[in-house]
């Protein structure tokens, strides 16, 4: 089987579940996503993987590289870094996935740092791009965290 994603997680996961914590409302969402699956650790934390578009996920990708950026990490821990596979043998990079606990910390940023995160986004807006404003990317953002 091809590996198409890799995330360290902190944890081990034990238990893969298809559904999702919350009613989907397909016509309120802007977020599409495809195809939703719970996991839990054994420590009891509780995920979920999802599908996203690819140039959704790009947004987010780049939005995930701001935020990184813009936030410092508490004992200023590389968020690449933390997010890498790491044995004795050898170190896989993170990719194909996007950090969702990263990316909500946008809302409790101050309207200062929130510009400073939003900086080179652009989005699609009937069929032609634009720059997102803090407030586009507040409302993606806030949409995004009601798919779990």
């Amino acid at each position: 089987m091809p590996e198409v994603a890799q995330f360290h997680l902190g944890d081990l996961v034990n238990v893969f579940r298809h559904g999702s914590l919350v009613m989907q409302n397909i016509s309120e969402r802007t977020t599409p996503t495809n195809g939703c699956v719970l996991f839990g650790t054994v420590s009891g934390a509780i995920g979920l993987v999802t599908q996203i578009q690819s140039d959704f996920y790009e947004f987010l990708r780049k939005l995930q590289e701001n935020l990184t950026n813009t936030i410092k990490s508490v004992g200023k821990i590389d968020h690449a870094y933390w997010r890498s596979f790491h044995t004795d043998a050898k170190m896989e990079r993170c990719e194909g996935f996007i950090d969702g606990d990263l990316v909500e910390s946008f809302l409790d940023l101050s309207r200062e740092k929130m510009q400073e995160a939003s900086m080179m986004l652009e989005i699609d807006v009937d069929g032609s791009k634009r720059d997102a404003t803090v407030d586009d990317i507040i409302k993606i953002v806030e949409d995004l965290t009601r798919i779990h």
